[in-house]
């Protein structure tokens, strides 16, 4: 998954690469229209992930940026039971997309099986991480 995302060198700088890490839950998901200065509008989903280390219990707010969200659904968000994102590339699938809906983005559940759930599925054009912060409560 992360080889799909820009910037994610930004991210693994912040962390020791070396220790295990895994997703925890989404913690916030902020959907918006932003407009450049010729006026096309793109759909932009931000989505901010609790990660954690395996050997030290540092625990991080990951964000990334999903650029022209194309078919979001969200289903029972009134708790985010959500714990990792499966992206599929779509020029590694047999069938024909338009280039805004290179990545199908969808919620795991946990089998190890790339399906999930369905509490969350979109299309994007492009991802990008914005940053690493520190989770401000780590017993958490």
């Amino acid at each position: 998954m992360k080889n799909y995302i820009k910037n994610y060198e930004k991210l693994q700088s912040k962390r020791d690469v070396a220790l295990g890490w895994y997703d925890k839950q989404i913690m916030r998901i902020d959907f918006g229209i932003e407009e450049n200065i010729f006026n096309e509008q793109l759909t932009i989903l931000n989505i901010d992930t609790k990660i954690a280390n395996v050997a030290n219990n540092q625990i991080f707010l990951e964000k990334l940026r999903f650029v022209n969200v194309r078919q979001l659904s969200l289903r029972e968000v009134n708790y985010s039971p959500i714990g990792r994102l499966i992206i599929h590339d779509m020029r590694e699938e047999k069938v024909d997309f338009p280039n805004d809906m290179r990545f199908h983005v969808h919620d795991d559940s946990g089998y190890g099986e790339n399906d999930g759930y369905g509490f969350i599925n979109f299309y994007c054009e492009s991802i990008e991480a914005i940053g690493l912060e520190e989770f401000p409560y780590s017993d958490f």
